[in-house]
């Protein structure tokens, strides 16, 4: 079998956005192509290596990244939108993740609702990129309320907001919440009521999940007004005014008693829960892997000698360089030459753009963090 790459020539920079590949059998010289590794295996593998020009925009938009030019990325990427490349869409998505730009991410999601007729993805930031050139005017302080909302989830969730800066984010996970015992709903109460006239920055995940529980213990026969009074907060909080106000009505109604008023305030943001850490064996890399951060690659192969198939997880890695592309192929090879299994996931779509170019699909599987 037969496996072709793409070799750039890692000391050749990508030249200006918009510039074409160079047509067969024209006279401007090619990269270079000198071989990356020379492997031949009882499975009968051998590595060829080709020209590799960028063959579209965003090869060369993906190409651009890894070379830390991430403005000019941006640019290309921005004037094939309305070639409606989902790829094009998704990379600019996962580049504004990356510098912690939201209302970008936020006006791309409105055009691309409008464009494709469909949801478009949801807002998660995913670690500021060093290219972003920018630092972060707020943190986010992160807190995972447990399955039981008790007296002592309410006291770390009061600790976690007082502890946080009054300009700072403030995320909020209820995903996991599966019991809400009458202490824990009365303190909570009070700690998002208090946090909503403070007008402190509130983002929450998973609220749904724990709006349906509420509704469900509201609807008991022998229900407990505390219960009707943190749903009633919750739809506050979330600036749900309409919902808001017809279980005030029933609140009313159910226990004869005035119910609490609404007031506007900055509703809190919603946003999609972190996914579940994966149980699995896989090897976590984070940051940019590149010149002088090539521990990553040394991790590879010290996880790669003790597994026969080889899962590593790439979630929260920002960048490749490309000038470190010609030596991750090689580490890949190593490991395939080994009789090894390699699966790549969770990769932005940046990086997985750089992966097709440079041939790696054809050597491992890929699972991105935008499916195909």
């Amino acid at each position: 079998m037969a496996l072709p790459f793409f070799k750039k020539g890692k000391d050749k920079t990508p030249g200006p956005a918009h510039k074409s590949a160079p047509m067969p059998g024209s006279e401007e010289e090619s990269p270079p192509t000198e071989p990356i590794l020379d492997i031949r295996t009882g499975g009968g593998i051998v590595v060829e290596e080709t020209s590799g020009a960028p063959q579209s925009p965003v090869d060369e938009a993906a190409i651009l990244y890894a070379s830390g030019q991430p403005e000019t990325a941006e640019r290309l990427l921005t004037n094939i939108l309305p070639k409606s490349d989902r790829r094009a869409w998704h990379m600019l998505f996962d580049l504004y993740a990356l510098q912690n730009r939201e209302k970008d991410f936020e006006r791309l999601a409105l055009a691309y609702a409008m464009r494709f007729e469909t949801s478009p993805p949801v807002w998660q930031p995913m670690g500021e990129s060093p290219a972003a050139g920018k630092p972060q005017q707020s943190q986010t302080a992160s807190l995972e309320l447990p399955g039981l909302l008790d007296k002592n989830a309410a006291a770390t969730l009061r600790e976690g907001i007082a502890a946080t800066a009054k300009d700072d984010v403030v995320q909020i996970d209820f995903s996991r919440i599966a019991m809400v015992d009458e202490a824990g709903a009365d303190e909570c109460v009070g700690i998002l009521s208090a946090a909503r006239k403070a007008k402190r920055k509130l983002r929450v995940s998973g609220v749904d999940q724990l709006i349906a529980l509420l509704q469900d213990l509201n609807r008991a026969t022998h229900s407990r007004s505390v219960h009707w009074l943190l749903l009633l907060e919750l739809y506050q909080t979330l600036g749900l005014q309409e919902n808001f106000e017809n279980l005030a009505v029933d609140y009313a109604v159910h226990f004869e008693v005035s119910p609490p008023s609404w007031s506007e305030v900055r509703a809190a943001e919603v946003v999609q829960a972190a996914p579940a850490e994966p149980q699995d064996d896989a090897l976590r890399l984070s940051g940019e892997i590149g010149p002088g951060h090539d521990g990553a690659l040394q991790q590879f192969v010290s996880h790669a000698a003790i597994h026969d198939e080889v899962l590593v997880d790439l979630s929260r890695v920002t960048r490749i360089d490309y000038a470190s592309i010609g030596q991750f192929i090689s580490v890949l090879m190593q490991g395939l030459g080994s009789g090894k299994t390699i699966i790549l996931r969770g990769h932005n779509a940046l990086i997985h753009e750089l992966f097709r170019v440079m041939g790696i699909d054809q050597l491992v599987q890929l699972i991105p963090h935008h499916p195909d």
